[in-house]
């Protein structure tokens, strides 16, 4: 497969437009975020910045935010 109507379509497909412009943290307003899936197979963004990353307590209470995806690809 070849052109770049085809590029297009498979990046459309595959989201490339959501994924690649991650937010910032909406609690440290950092940028250590990434892309995570649950196993339901919902997507998610979640700061790894080490102080959204942990309570006073020493649990894990990372920052994240559900990703909506549009349309039925």
């Amino acid at each position: 497969m070849r052109g770049a109507h085809f590029a297009r379509k498979l990046l459309a497909h595959e989201r490339a437009e959501t994924f690649a412009r991650p937010p910032k943290c909406g609690r440290c307003h950092g940028t250590e975020i990434e892309i995570r899936r649950r196993r339901n197979g919902n997507w998610f963004w979640r700061c790894y910045a080490v102080k959204c990353k942990t309570t006073s307590s020493g649990r894990s209470n990372a920052w994240t935010l559900d990703i909506r995806l549009r349309g039925g690809l």
